[in-house]
Order: C-alpha cells, then sequence, then structure tokens
C-alpha cells in the first residue's frame, strides 16, 4: 500500500458464545462512514449453532459482507483473532469485540493510520454503554492514559488494525496468553522493527462487566496476563514490576476493605473485590514468571 492508498479491509470479531449485543455491533459496522466496501469476519470460537442460525437470517445481513469461520480448534480470542485473519481477505486486518459499540468514525480512522503505520489503535470510552454501578466497578485510564506501559505502548484488541502481510508474518497473537494478548502482538511487532502509531481520540464505546462473577474471572486474568507478559519480555528489556509496588498495592487494598465504610473507602464492593482478584492474579504470575525484583 502507499501512503495515499485507502486499503481493503478485513474486519475481524473473535465470539466466544453467541453474544446478545452483537446486533448493535454489526450495525455499527453497517453505518461506518468508511469510503469502500469491507467484510466482517465472525470467528466463532465455540462452534454455536445459535451464532449460525442468527447470521443466516439476521437483517444486518443486507448491509455487511459476513464472512463466518469456525474458530473453534482452540480456546482463546487470540485463537479466535487469528483463524479470522487466515480467511480475511484485505489488505489492512480491523479488529473489535462483540459486545462493544464502534463509532461511525472507526474504520476511517484506522485505515487513514494504517497508511503510515503497520500497527495501530485507538482509545475507547465507557461512558455511554455502562450503567452506573458497572462504572462503579471499573474505573478504567483516561484516554490520553490508554496504550501505555512502562515498556511500549499498545494498542487495545478492541479497537486496532495491522496489515494483513504484518499480522501473518509475526504468526499473529499468541494464544499462551489468556489475557493481555493484545498487549503482546504490539510489543512484539515494534521489537520486530514495525511502526506503530496510538490515537488517543475514543473510537469504540467499550462495554464493562456487569456481573460479579465474569467481571472478576476476567481481573483475575488481567492480572495474571499482564505480570506474565512483564516476566516473558523481562530478557528483552522491559522493566520488572518493583516488590515495594506490590507491597504498596497489597497495603492500600488491605486499608479500603469494605469493612470500613464506603464513605472513607471510597470505593464500592466490587471495585474493591475487582482489585483484589487483579492483585491475586499479578502476585501468582509474578513468582511463576520470575517478574519481580527489588
Amino acid at each position: 500500500m502507499t501512503s495515499s492508498s485507502v486499503p481493503t479491509v478485513s474486519v475481524i470479531i473473535p465470539v466466544g458464545s453467541f453474544d446478545r449485543h452483537l446486533e448493535a455491533q454489526l450495525r455499527a459496522l453497517a453505518t461506518q462512514d468508511f469510503s469502500n466496501e469491507f467484510q466482517v469476519v465472525i470467528a466463532d470460537n465455540s462452534d454455536c449453532a445459535e451464532l449460525r442460525k442468527y447470521l443466516e437470517t439476521c437483517e444486518v445481513r443486507e448491509g455487511v459482507s459476513i464472512l463466518y469461520v469456525d474458530a473453534s480448534q482452540a480456546t482463546g480470542a487470540a485463537h479466535a483473532r487469528n483463524r479470522g485473519a487466515e480467511a480475511a481477505t484485505g489488505e489492512l486486518l480491523a479488529f473489535c469485540d462483540a459486545d462493544d459499540v464502534v463509532h461511525p468514525d472507526w474504520l476511517n480512522s484506522l485505515a487513514r493510520l494504517a497508511t503510515n503505520y503497520d500497527v495501530v489503535g485507538t482509545a475507547v470510552e465507557t461512558s455511554t454503554l455502562n450503567d452506573e454501578r458497572a462504572l462503579s466497578w471499573t474505573t478504567g485510564p483516561a484516554p490520553e492514559q490508554q496504550g501505555r506501559t512502562s515498556f511500549r505502548p499498545f494498542a487495545i484488541g478492541a479497537s486496532m488494525a495491522c496489515r494483513a502481510e504484518v499480522y501473518r508474518a509475526l504468526g499473529g497473537m499468541d494464544n499462551q496468553f489468556a489475557a493481555s494478548q493484545d498487549v503482546e502482538f504490539s510489543w512484539r511487532a515494534q521489537l520486530a522493527g514495525h511502526s506503530f502509531c496510538f490515537d488517543a481520540e475514543p473510537k469504540v464505546s467499550y462495554r464493562l462487566r456487569d456481573r460479579l462473577r465474569p467481571l472478576l474471572r476476567q481481573s483475575y486474568r488481567a492480572g495474571y496476563g499482564t505480570t506474565k507478559l512483564i516476566g516473558v519480555y523481562r530478557p528483552l528489556g522491559c522493566p520488572p514490576l518493583s516488590i515495594r509496588t506490590v507491597l504498596l498495592r497489597w497495603g492500600v487494598l488491605i486499608l479500603r476493605n469494605p469493612l470500613f465504610p464506603t464513605s472513607l473507602t471510597k470505593l464500592s464492593r466490587g471495585h474493591w473485590l475487582r482489585a483484589l482478584y487483579i492483585r491475586v492474579g499479578e502476585l501468582r504470575a509474578g513468582i511463576e514468571h520470575r517478574a519481580f525484583s527489588w
């Protein structure tokens, strides 16, 4: 692709099971202000008959070119994305999630960035789709703080794109990571010499977990995955996680526990539990993958 060309695009959506929010995402894709035609690849990670039936009959099909791909050979969003990428025909692979809603200029923004960079991403916002309880449980970083780590920047998997040739040359995302696959891929791409750009303007409405059990499961995986990544990439220059920082985080968690009034702790019970599960995952991965240092 030249810097002035508009690439052909395949949008890849990994689906773990039939998600009632998928229709909203497909409708958002059908109303993109993108000038070129594009395909939507649904990578089914569960071999879901309900999902296949829905895709065969949904009204959104008339406005979107949908390709169904069986990605049930192995569990994991990275595997689903990789299977979708294998089947995709676009020069640019754009990635989003089934339960979010992309903004009308999402594809146009990613394609514009990708004329000059190999891997690109945008910030997301949580104010549109989530109720007060979900927002009290999960406080995400401001847009200008998203996509940052102490090592390298990264593209969020819910709003990222990569040139197809680059994605395939790198072997796609690593399914050995249950979480932080997007971070790992972004780091690996940059270390291999590929260019990267992140737009801090939100282009996706991101849906938070609004049920406690899925939230805690996600939180543990996030804590474990992020810390495992630090340990794996430590020999390549990633700064280790300071034991002092870990102890400080646990100290804050103890002092702000739900036994004290919320008026003092300024934390909801769900927020505290989420933080606890992140810390547990972090502690386990830090020990297993030698991510800690004084």
